[in-house]
């Protein structure tokens, strides 16, 4: 969808939902220089929006329509942003499903989809579009995925991937060599990059327990900036519970430059049917291991 068109749409939408429930976007007295309704998703999400209207609609009572309006509706890092004015009891339980909704729905076609990573940016998307956001990355650009793209494959017994995805619905066959051809350069560690990397194995050692496994790092490259990705990978599946305490570990020990993910060994059997599919392939093909070191456990912060 180009911006043009996509601008078109979005202003529809809106000018739509303001007409079916004004009370929800206006405030009496209000002045002219007070802030509007923030409104920023992403079109697969109108839907999400349009139900959390009707619904608000038929929960709130007409005593308290005066006091009440959205103050921002908005898509931050994939999840659905939510606040407002007005009577909280009735509206709470709405924007609670609303969020939940939103988690499990493209937001590019509003077709069924999941919360997944592409080089370090999550969204929400159906497979298909989660194939077009990996075919961004490839190495070679747009004409190289459109080459790609075009190119029968042996892997998709001879057929195009767009034939192959014209005809079926895609396969974990197709979506793992969409993954394959974005993944970044392996890196390359020099010996004070390294070092300072295995003075995370304390660190995980103490937050993750005994299901840790190994350690491995893609996507580092410490002259551009960025301090890369760290894969923890742990006996049995990864659990996303674990994952919050260990990366305030990470940062309270001078690793906060690091993305965290957690990866089940199980999961590298089939990374495109795992829960997070980039983390997977990360670990598999562009990544290295970061052999453990024994530094002195007195110095860790907790």
């Amino acid at each position: 969808m180009d911006s043009t068109t996509a601008e078109r749409r979005y202003r529809a939408f809106l000018a739509a939902a303001q007409l079916r429930f004004p009370w929800q976007f206006r405030t009496r007295g209000q002045s002219d220089d007070q802030e509007g309704v923030q409104v920023d998703v992403p079109p697969g999400w109108y839907g999400v929006l349009e139900r959390l209207f009707h619904d608000v609609e038929a929960v709130m009572p007409a005593a308290e329509r005066e006091g009440f309006r959205w103050r921002r509706l908005c898509a931050r890092h994939a999840m659905l942003e939510v606040a407002f004015d007005g009577l909280r009891d009735p509206v709470s339980p709405r924007v609670v499903e609303a969020r939940e909704r939103a988690a499990v729905t493209c937001d590019v076609c509003g077709h069924p989809g999941a919360r997944r990573e592409v080089a370090g940016r999550y969204a929400v998307s159906c497979t298909r579009h989660f194939i077009q956001r990996l075919l961004q990355c490839h190495p070679e650009g747009e004409s190289g995925a459109r080459l790609w793209w075009g190119t029968p494959q042996p892997v998709l017994g001879g057929r195009s991937p767009a034939a192959y995805m014209e005809a079926d619905p895609p396969t974990e066959t197709l979506i793992e060599q969409a993954l394959r051809l974005a993944m970044p350069p392996v890196p390359r560690l020099d010996a004070p990059n390294r070092e300072r990397l295995q003075a995370a194995w304390p660190v995980l050692d103490e937050a993750l327990g005994e299901r840790l496994r190994s350690l491995r790092v893609a996507a580092f490259d410490p002259r551009s900036g960025r301090g890369g990705t760290l894969i923890a990978m742990l006996a049995g599946d990864a659990d996303p519970s674990a994952q919050a305490a260990a990366v305030t570990r990470l940062a309270r020990n001078g690793f906060s430059d690091l993305r965290l993910r957690l990866v089940g060994q199980s999961d590298l059997a089939s990374p495109a049917a795992a829960a997070d599919p980039w983390a997977c392939m990360l670990a598999l093909e562009a990544s290295i291991d970061i052999p453990r070191a024994t530094p002195d456990q007195s110095v860790l912060v907790r």
